[in-house]
């Protein structure tokens, strides 16, 4: 560990007559950069230096691969500084040096800084493994995903795949990682057709799909509106023995959402939450995607999947405490969308009537639901007054208007 090491060199240190060398110094450099202790690692490095010691370039690979471990926004391009610096002192950087350095500059997010040094090993006849390769695509991956504005990403789904047939074409094995990060970069930019095809590929490859490879197809369908695709590579999933995360789910939910499919929406909800499903449970985005479908579907039934989905969603605590409306007589709606606060209301008033029947008539309070001075105040009024029976009227009280006031004579006589 990077402890021992460190604890090694001071024992070292203060050994009469035992003086740490080069050797000694990459090593417990080894070891921090592996603890990503990048700063400890600098440190060290600047103390070989300060001794006149004859640095090699695998000390200096070793401090690169600290930067590229490390979590800093400017480890990068401390990594470059060391490579511009051996350079200039005439060590000659290996294949692996410049590894680290397209690492580097991939956890960063820098893909030209990436590309560019993959073309000085190129123009170097330096061998190019699947390790750098893989960075390179992360990079890539990473720009896509993190879109600047800047016009020339939108062209990292096609360098992705451009690196892909370079690796074919020198031989260099592709791996599953390969292929995760490049669909990744496909799905970033929308390219679903590209990102199934690099799933069919992959198979070709005698490589199986994971489950990230998997999700990153799938959501790249959903965000261009690709239903059938993403439906049939979730499938492919699940046939694969492959347990979709959340991250699937939602994902093709949000393309069953574009696509207007309601009822197979609703199914997926009931799938995740079986009880035998114990690896992935809805959250508020499947929530409000789903009651979002649905709301838009015409037919009483699709109303009474909107509330049977949102009284899960409370049960779950997903949404609304479960005993709320036997403590308090105020809501908070403001933070909801617009289909969700629907089924909010409805839910709401169902639960006070069946507790008023429970309960003697004297629990009835005013109700305050808070929905901000915005929009959302007008969308819950018309709701109360055009959907519920009997209509339900309400004030906004002067002092507060981002609240809806629902006096205690009309919840009397909404629950009678």
């Amino acid at each position: 560990s990077a402890s021992e090491a460190l604890s090694l060199l001071s024992q070292c240190q203060r050994e009469p007559g035992v003086k740490p060398d080069l050797i000694t110094y990459t090593t417990t450099m080894k070891a921090c950069a592996r603890g990503r202790q990048e700063d400890k690692v600098r440190e060290l490095f600047r103390a070989a230096k300060d001794m006149g010691m004859e640095l090699d370039v695998y000390f200096y690979t070793t401090a690169m691969d600290a930067c590229a471990k490390g979590r800093k926004r400017d480890s990068w391009s401390n990594a470059l500084l060391l490579l511009d610096e051996m350079k200039e002192k005439g060590i000659a950087p290996n294949e692996v040096t410049y590894g680290v350095a397209v690492a580097a500059c991939g956890n960063g997010g820098q893909w030209k800084r990436a590309l560019e040094l993959l073309d000085q090993m190129r123009a170097m006849d330096l061998k190019i493994n699947t390790i750098t390769y893989n960075s390179a695509i992360a990079a890539l991956s990473k720009g896509a995903r993190t879109n600047s504005g800047d016009a020339d990403t939108d062209l990292l789904w096609q360098k992705a795949l451009d690196l892909m047939k370079c690796m074919e074409k020198e031989g260099v094995r592709r791996d599953s990682f390969t292929f995760s990060s490049a669909i990744s970069t496909c799905g970033a930019a929308g390219q679903w057709q590209e990102a199934v095809n690099l799933i069919k590929a992959m198979k070709g490859d005698g490589i199986r799909p994971n489950k990230v490879a998997y999700t990153s197809a799938i959501t790249a369908c959903a965000s261009s509106r690709q239903w059938e695709p993403a439906f049939e590579l979730f499938n492919d999933m699940k046939n694969e023995r492959i347990r979709p995360d959340i991250v699937a789910y939602n994902a093709l939910i949000s393309a069953g959402m574009t696509a207007n499919k309601p009822v197979e929406v609703f199914d997926m909800w009931l799938e995740m939450c079986e009880p035998s499903n114990k690896e992935v449970s809805p959250d508020t985005a499947t929530l409000t995607k789903v009651i979002a479908t649905l709301d838009t579907a015409i037919g009483k039934t699709n109303r009474k999947r909107v509330d049977k989905v949102f009284s899960e969603a409370v049960a779950r605590g997903l949404i609304l405490r479960k005993d709320s409306l036997d403590t308090s007589w105020e809501v908070d709606l403001s933070r909801l969308s617009f289909p969700v606060a629907r089924a909010a209301c409805r839910f709401i008033f169902r639960q006070i009537a069946e507790k008023s029947v429970e309960k003697e008539d004297g629990a009835v309070k005013d109700l305050s639901l808070i929905t901000g001075a915005s929009k959302m105040r007008e969308y819950v009024r018309e709701v109360l007054r055009d959907e519920l029976k009997p209509a339900v009227y309400c004030i906004v009280p002067k002092s507060e208007q981002g609240t809806l006031q629902v006096k205690e004579k009309v919840m009397r006589n909404y629950i009678g």
